[in-house]
Parts: C-alpha cells; sequence; structure tokens
C-alpha cells in the first residue's frame, strides 16, 4: 500500500512538472521602450551571462552596459532544483524569451521551475505594490499578475478553502525564510482520496518581509480569480502561487 502511495505520489509530480513546465508564462511588455542595437545586444549579453552564472546556487543577477542602454538581469530556479536540471531550464527559457521578446527593454518568463526577466530600469530598496514594472532588484513588484485556475470546483467549499488558508499561510511562512530560497511547499489532506498540494516562491533578492507581502496579495487574488477551483496558479513578477486538489 506505501509502495502504491509512493508511486502515485511520483506520477503526480511528473504530471505537474509536465503541465507547467509546457505552460509557461510570458511577459513582453508592451509598454516598455523598443530595444536599440546597443540595447538588444546589452540583454543579449546579460542573459548569457545570466545562464553561465546560473548553476552556482540556482539564482543570478547581472547588469551590464552604461547609461540608458544599461540591462538589468534576474534568473532564478525553484529553491528544490538540482543544478543540472536548473541549467537546462534556464537554457530553455533564455532561448524562448530571446525568441518571442526580441525588441522589448521589459520582458519576463515564468516555468514552474524557473523564472527569468531583463529591464533597462532599477529601482533599489522599495517595496512598491503598485501596478507597473519600474520596480527589480530588492522589492515587491506585482505588476502585471497573470491567472489560471481549474474549471472545475470542489464539493466542500467551506471544509476546503479552511485547509487551503492554513496550508498556503504555511508555505508562504515558509518561502520567506532565507534558508529555503523562497520556496514554501506542502500538501494536505483532506480525506482518504483528496489531498490539497500547494507551493509559493519567492524571488530571493527580496527581504523576507517583502517576499511575505507579495505573496499574500497573490494568495489574496484567490477568491477573485479562483474560488473555490480544484486549482489555481497566480503569477507576480516577485512572486508565484499554486495549489491543486488531486486524488490521493
Amino acid at each position: 500500500m506505501a509502495f502504491t502511495h509512493q508511486y502515485l505520489l511520483l506520477i503526480f509530480s511528473i504530471c505537474i512538472l509536465y503541465i507547467y513546465s509546457t505552460q509557461a508564462q510570458l511577459l513582453c511588455n508592451e509598454n516598455s521602450n523598443t530595444a536599440t542595437t546597443e540595447i538588444a545586444n546589452n540583454i543579449n549579453t546579460v542573459l548569457t551571462k545570466l545562464f553561465q552564472a546560473i548553476s552556482t546556487s540556482g539564482y543570478s543577477v547581472v547588469a551590464f552596459g552604461s547609461g540608458q542602454a544599461r540591462v538589468f538581469g534576474l534568473a532564478q530556479c525553484r529553491g528544490d532544483m538540482p543544478p543540472e536540471e536548473c541549467s537546462t531550464c534556464i537554457q530553455n527559457i533564455v532561448k524562448e524569451i530571446k525568441t518571442t521578446c526580441p525588441s522589448h527593454t521589459d520582458a519576463r518568463l515564468w516555468y514552474n521551475q524557473c523564472y527569468i526577466r531583463y529591464n533597462t530600469k532599477n529601482i533599489f530598496g522599495q517595496v512598491d505594490v503598485g501596478y507597473n514594472t519600474k520596480n527589480f532588484f530588492g522589492q515587491v513588484d506585482v505588476g502585471y499578475g497573470t491567472y489560471f485556475s481549474n474549471p472545475e470546483t470542489v464539493a466542500d467549499p467551506e471544509t476546503f478553502n479552511e485547509a487551503l488558508t492554513a496550508l498556503m499561510n504555511q508555505n508562504n511562512d515558509l518561502a520567506s525564510r532565507p534558508e529555503n530560497k523562497g520556496l514554501g511547499k506542502g500538501q494536505t489532506r483532506l480525506s482518504d482520496s483528496m489531498t490539497i498540494y500547494a507551493a509559493s516562491q519567492c524571488i530571493r533578492d527580496l527581504a523576507p518581509s517583502s517576499c511575505r507581502v507579495c505573496l499574500e496579495i497573490a494568495v489574496g487574488d484567490f477568491p477573485t480569480y479562483c474560488a473555490n477551483k480544484k486549482g489555481c496558479r497566480v503569477y507576480y513578477n516577485s512572486c508565484y502561487v499554486q495549489y491543486e486538489f488531486y486524488p490521493v
């Protein structure tokens, strides 16, 4: 019986890996300036340097260029990813963002396993939860959120939402601890046959308090966009949260 349970969890993990890695969350900011040749070259340099540095710690930040052509970049893998898988994820994400956003000075791309973003703007040390893309290293940027939900609804919303709230609070606490590399994940069994799996992830340059702010904003979107749904994902520039409700 234990073997069967572990086998099902393995299948679940594989399915989640496939679903989320093939549904990337991309934003080419249409409000950003068109990249000049110099900026485009600097973007390519930043993306290359991010990939080269990512295997060391699963996280890298790079600034390259000068004046108005200076480009800031950030790349990060999920806190629980092995180095080789992290490098592969960033390699793939770099290829995709180069192809899809070739002329934008502000772009981001989330996979479930990794994230990359570049921008010609950089504001340090502020917590800004306004809807803009000017905040970058060390800040909460919740502009341009994207939301996805499972169309199916749960049978017992009251019990489900109570358990989900407790689980997300737990995950957010874990994610805001520096030793967890911005990641909090867990599960809650509601019955012998149904379990909620959830994860919270922050960009690692955020202070613990800023990470918590971003995650709370993201979780706060659940009632609006994912009320009583069996699954939901909310992606922001600085963090994302997700949950799925599956049979065990």
